[in-house]
């Protein structure tokens, strides 16, 4: 079985069409991306740019999950290095009297970036 996507080089072969238009792997591929309500009108994102969220793919869509939980975790890995530093009492070696939690404030803020 040949998909109409596929390119092929040499030999020799027969084909029959079993199905077109719309209905193949492709034409499905175009019906995620068109999606059901694509005629809605575009809107301004922030008022500066359109926004292109309702013609997203489907690995746009996964992505976009990826890179908010991915942030969600790096927050809260920030987050537990503080606590522990506070408890820890970890104060900065170039200056021993400052506060433990202004030195761990430095230290996950840097480690967010």
């Amino acid at each position: 079985m040949v998909f109409s996507g596929c390119s092929v080089t040499n030999g020799k072969g027969r084909g029959i069409v079993c199905q077109t238009g719309m209905h193949t792997r492709i034409g499905r591929i175009a019906q995620l991306i068109a999606g059901k309500d694509g005629d809605k009108p575009k809107t301004k994102c922030f008022g500066f740019l359109p926004d292109t969220s309702a013609n997203a793919t489907p690995l746009q869509q996964n992505l976009e999950k990826l890179g908010a939980r991915i942030g969600l975790i790096a927050i809260g890995v920030c987050v537990v290095i503080f606590i522990i530093g506070v408890a820890m009492d970890r104060t900065d070696p170039a200056n021993p009297g400052s506060p433990a939690w202004l030195y761990m404030i430095l230290i996950a803020v840097t480690l967010a970036v």
